[in-house]
């Protein structure tokens, strides 16, 4: 494949990813929280690792720095300040100047309260960064298989709140595994042959399942990667019959804009339709239309933001001017 050509129906998949992210930090619905929570954020780890293509251990390190790295401090100094001198005023945590830098410089989740949406990033970077380096050294086999041990491991073992997300290395490395496993069998191709009725079956049904995993609350210790797969494998699907929407190719490019900014711009969105429709903050996240309508004016503003980072500071963002950018795999 060539680097530079896109795969639609993972933008798509990545689309519907990080709307269900924006939906689940609104919204207060436990039922639909519990749901999305199932699956949302192995999504993303599974789509990294459809893209994945071994690299050398120097280059591949240099380029994730700047494709993930430089967005992660850009991103998180900005919002640092943003969130000191302003939010900070109406948002309860206790953190300090200090603290809240010292847990940007840590990655750690735990540690990132004025802004926890941007853990993910640099686990992403260790994870990906050490998956190849095993494949360097062993090969892709070595890679699949401590990957499946290090969701067993994280399964029977409590790991403590690591720096960089290492901790969460181990649970989510299995994702990224499979992801490149399924890539290299051509999985995509397979499912795209099917008659669209098998197609749109197959994905109403692994919906459904994981649905009622997660509604019946099995979403703990092996069950949740189970459970995680089988809302992976149906949004998959369901990505594939949709990969000709251009609005959800577009949102899955800009995703990671999306992830890094939209907490501060939803809290002051929640916060206007409060005051505009007299009511409490808790109860426009409460109401569906409310919430819904804050969620997509959020990836509006998200989108704006893109296309003005996109023209002045591409950089911010891990691109180059004028230039589109492949999947960060």
């Amino acid at each position: 494949m060539d680097k530079k050509e896109r795969i639609l129906w993972l933008d798509v998949l990545k689309a519907l990813g990080i709307i269900f992210v924006v939906i689940g930090h609104i919204y207060r619905n436990d039922t639909v929280l519990n749901w999305i929570y199932s699956f949302h954020m192995p999504l993303f780890f599974f789509a990294g690792g459809w893209v994945y293509r071994k690299k050398g251990i120097k280059a591949d390190l240099t380029g994730r720095a700047k494709k993930i790295i430089i967005p992660y401090f850009s991103f998180g100094f900005i919002i640092l300040i943003y969130w000191y001198f302003i939010e900070r005023a109406y948002r309860d945590i206790s953190q300090t100047f200090g603290e809240a830098a010292l847990g940007l410089l840590s990655g750690e989740y735990e540690l990132l309260d004025f802004h926890s949406h941007l853990w993910f990033l640099p686990c992403f970077f260790v994870l990906t960064v050490f998956y190849n380096i095993l494949v360097n050294i062993g090969g892709e086999k070595t890679a699949y298989i401590a990957s499946a041990v290090m969701a067993v491991i994280h399964i029977f073992v409590p790991l403590p709140d690591l720096p960089w997300g290492i901790d969460r290395v181990f649970r989510y490395m299995v994702y990224y595994a499979v992801g490149h496993l399924l890539s290299e069998i051509k999985a995509d191709e397979f499912i795209a042959r099917r008659h669209i009725a098998v197609r749109l079956t197959g994905a109403v049904i692994l919906i459904c399942g994981n649905f009622a995993l997660a509604y019946y609350d099995i979403t703990g210790g092996a069950a949740w990667f189970v459970t995680a797969f089988v809302g992976i494998a149906g949004l998959s699907v369901i990505s594939i019959l949709l990969e000709r929407i251009k609005a959800l190719q577009y949102i899955g490019r800009i995703s990671l804009v999306i992830l890094c900014i939209h907490g501060p711009i939803y809290r002051v969105l929640c916060k206007l339709a409060s005051i505009m429709l007299n009511i409490s903050t808790e109860e426009v996240r409460a109401s569906f239309i409310t919430m819904l309508s804050v969620a997509i004016a959020t990836i509006a503003l998200c989108a704006l933001a893109y296309e003005i980072l996109k023209r002045i500071a591409p950089w911010i963002m891990g691109e180059k001017k004028h230039k589109e950018k492949s999947h960060a795999n």
